[in-house]
């Protein structure tokens, strides 16, 4: 049994103050952090001894260059700003360190670059146009849930209980915090970054007040962004991820694709969901550490194992049982089960598990398939298994209509031209103005059924659309 692929979802390292809104968790943008980036350094090097270098070193990928078909990286680009993209190069550096390189000249001359650093693709995921490594924003359902879950009497319960610790910082926290448990992560957050970062403040704040404070934003996002049942849109931070985790693992699986590396750079959000989806209790206790890492190793065997590192202070990578088996190795065809029916594969079926009209692209895609907002077609009718973009979807509905106006004019034009021939078809022999007319079909091989079915009745017909 060898090692076939490897596939990681990294949290970001150190950063500064964040701040998130409590109901809708848009979110202001910040900066990572000398500390934050030699954690997700450290992340790289770690990952380089276990899977490049070691004795489970995968088979079959170059260690010393990062060849772009080989790997393949991910990064939310979201509102926290840069601080994800820059975490996942700060690890690919560790990763794939600088090697030295030189290429003889046609005029037999040698150029050399000493300690030439890797440049490697990271793809930045827009969450304005993908809604897979963001899958809660714009999310009117789990919106929803999350609102009714503040006024459940099992949260207002907590919130009593957390009150007086709350009350006892307030010095701290400033008059624009505010104090409550709905603020719960802000507050941790601020107190965070201040402990570590803010000489001034570390002191009058403690590492039991950061403590106590987690413990709460622990069960607040907890809360937030997992539930016990998977099909709950409570982890939609983590199905929305499901398709394009289960496609890449399928593609690190096969002894015919070139991948063997991929890494999908996030925030803490969906390993807590994760933790249900998967049946993992530990991920979805508490909030992940800075640059914590959860790695699915994929045999050649047709197995796989998860595995889960807390941030970068503990060097071992702990395997996981996952739905609640014995052992640590499952089949991928069990693994892939487990998760399929779980998972939102395209953006009809998220704007349908959100209930989200509006917003992401579902207002186009709803418009592009006739169904104004009611609900939506299978998303395969205008662009197959893959999702499509605000941008694309607009870009679409432009060509729809430019092709559905180019039709109108041929059958404008073609009238026209019957009725000039009229008088003369005695002596031509012509049928009629519209013998024989058939729309032109689509060169591309894609459907414009579905798009353009609001079109059809304005050339009387049916004919191949």
């Amino acid at each position: 049994m060898s090692l076939a692929g490897v596939l990681t979802i990294v949290r970001h390292g150190d950063r500064m103050g964040f701040y998130q809104s409590p109901t809708s968790y848009t979110a202001k943008q910040t900066n990572l952090t000398v500390l934050g980036y030699l954690q997700e350094y450290r992340n790289g090097v770690d990952l380089r001894a276990r899977y490049l270098d070691g004795n489970n070193k995968i088979q079959g990928i170059d260690p010393v260059k990062a060849e772009d078909a080989q790997v393949k990286v991910f990064a939310d680009a979201g509102g926290e700003g840069t601080v994800i993209v820059d975490s996942v190069n700060a690890l690919l550096q560790g990763l794939y360190p600088p090697f030295d390189e030189s290429i003889t000249l046609a005029n037999g001359s040698v150029v050399s670059w000493g300690s030439r650093a890797q440049l490697i693709q990271v793809e930045t995921v827009e969450p304005d146009e993908e809604v897979w490594l963001e899958g809660y924003t714009d999310c009117n359902a789990w919106q929803t849930r999350l609102n009714n879950w503040y006024a459940s009497p099992a949260f207002k319960a907590k919130a009593a209980e957390a009150q007086p610790f709350y009350n006892s910082i307030k010095g701290i926290l400033g008059a624009d915090r505010p104090a409550i448990l709905q603020n719960a992560w802000n507050i941790f957050d601020f107190l965070n970054v201040e402990f570590i970062h803010n000489a001034t403040l570390s002191s009058q704040i403690g590492q039991q007040t950061v403590e106590l404070a987690r413990y709460y934003a622990d069960y607040h996002e907890a809360g937030s962004f997992s539930d016990p049942d998977p099909k709950s849109v409570g982890n939609v931070a983590g199905t929305a991820m499901l398709a394009p985790v289960l496609a890449t693992i399928n593609q690190l699986s096969n002894a015919s694709d070139p991948l063997k590396w991929s890494t999908m750079a996030t925030a803490y959000k969906p390993f807590l969901a994760f933790g249900s989806l998967l049946g993992v209790p530990q991920l979805n206790a508490s909030v992940v550490d800075y640059a914590s890492s959860l790695v699915f190793e994929i045999y050649n065997n047709g197995s796989i194992q998860a595995l889960f590192r807390n941030g970068t202070v503990n060097a071992i990578y702990q395997p996981l049982t996952l739905f609640g088996q014995s052992n640590t190795m499952v089949s991928l065809v069990m693994f892939e089960e487990a998760l399929q029916r779980h998972s939102l594969n395209g953006l009809a079926a998220w704007c349908d598990k959100c209930s989200t009209t509006d917003a992401r692209g579902c207002d186009i895609l709803a418009a592009l398939n006739g169904t104004g907002g009611a609900g939506f077609a299978p998303d395969t009718s205008t662009y197959g298994r893959h999702r499509v973009s605000p941008i694309t979807a607009g870009l679409i509905g432009a060509f729809v209509t430019l092709g559905t106006m180019a039709i109108l004019f041929a059958v404008l034009f073609t009238a026209r031209r019957a009725l000039g021939r009229k008088r003369r078809s005695a002596i031509v022999g012509h049928s009629g103005p519209t013998a024989g007319l058939e729309l032109p079909s689509r060169t591309d091989g894609a459907s414009i059924h579905t798009a353009t079915s609001s079109a059809q009745h304005l050339v009387g017909d049916n004919n191949n659309i």
